[in-house]
């Protein structure tokens, strides 16, 4: 009897120090200084807003941007919405545009456009992520049902919550299984997870990302976006994107697009095929998309690469993941940062 209990304990000490182990950062350093840097015009235009209206943006100057208040020289009506408005004015003369400009704090910026939910995301589209999660299956597709919140926002504290930097694509105009080819603008994003939740209703004998994530990626305030909405001149200009995460300045996640299993144009394809698959979200069963038809201003998170907080071996143990005060920071190229307090 005592062999048996002390197997047990030995067992359970094991499991414990393994869970420890696993949950190391895979990612060491200490924030410094932003320089984030805005691109040429020639390559990608740069967005914002503010209560003032919509600004093309010329600098990055850490704390505040500097550009041209397009609102004041369109009219408010026109420049409403981006994507419209990038419907009907020649590219050319924003590229060219020579006009007084303007700084603007960064803490008096909102969203540069209205996006279209429910989402599309992408899982374990980076190999090393897939890697740490213990996952051989291919990248798969779910519903981020939760609205994209402000660059800013706060994020509701959830036991096990947990974060993941990824670039967001949205496209300028619907796509259709008739019309697949479209221009995507970019925004950087943070894909917060419930991961107690997703892991209580996942079945691990379904395909992945059909139970689960539904519920757990669909948690209030958990989908904040940047400040710059970037559309580039490149299809491939998404590629060239760097992203980093820190967790109370201590790095945790930096990642290149150009290592993504999935570019934007197979995971369209597969949404456009997939468009009526079910999910589960708790007692529910909803659809990967609306209707068949991807619309403009649809967010597509691209996925997330390694240094998550969960594991399969820590979930017993919050703390391990995120806690209330944390102050994640998601940085990339060109995208500008978020700043996002965990509050009870």
């Amino acid at each position: 009897m005592r062999l048996a209990f002390c197997s047990i304990l030995l067992l359970a000490l094991a499991f414990v120090l393994l869970s420890y182990y696993v949950s190391q950062p895979l990612k060491e350093g200490r924030r410094v200084d932003f320089k984030p840097i805005i691109a040429d015009r020639d390559i990608a235009l740069t967005f914002a807003r503010s209560p003032l209206g919509l600004i093309l943006v010329t600098e990055h100057l850490g704390d505040a941007i500097r550009g041209i208040n397009l609102s004041a020289w369109n009219g408010e009506e026109q420049t409403i919405d981006l994507i419209n408005f990038l419907a009907l004015t020649d590219r050319d003369v924003l590229i060219a545009l020579d006009a007084a400009e303007e700084r603007f704090d960064l803490n008096s910026l909102i969203m540069p456009i209205s996006y279209s939910p429910p989402s599309i995301a992408a899982g374990t589209n980076f190999k090393e992520h897939a890697d740490e999660v213990y996952s051989e299956d291919p990248p798969f597709l779910f519903p981020k049902i939760t609205p994209a919140s402000n660059w800013n926002a706060n994020v509701p504290f959830l036991p096990r919550l947990d974060y993941e930097a990824e670039l967001c694509l949205f496209p300028l105009s619907d796509i259709t299984t008739e019309r697949q080819t479209a221009e995507f603008g970019l925004v950087l994003c943070n894909d917060f997870t419930d991961r107690l939740t997703l892991i209580r209703e996942i079945d691990l004998g379904a395909p992945l990302g059909l139970t689960g994530f539904a519920s757990g990626k669909g948690c209030e305030g958990c989908l904040p976006t940047g400040y710059l909405a970037v559309i580039p001149q490149s299809e491939t200009f998404y590629l060239s994107v760097e992203l980093t995460l820190f967790v109370n300045d201590e790095l945790r996640q930096s990642f290149r697009m150009r290592d993504i299993i999935m570019p934007i144009e197979d995971i369209v394809d597969q949404a456009l095929h997939s468009h009526g698959t079910q999910y589960t979200k708790g007692k529910d069963q909803i659809p990967l998309m609306p209707g068949e038809t991807i619309s403009q201003g649809t967010l597509i998170l691209t996925g997330t690469a390694a240094g998550v907080l969960f594991k399969p071996l820590n979930i017993w143990n919050q703390s391990f993941y995120l806690q209330p005060g944390d102050d994640v920071r998601t940085e990339a190229t060109f995208l500008g940062h978020l700043e996002n307090k965990i509050v009870d």
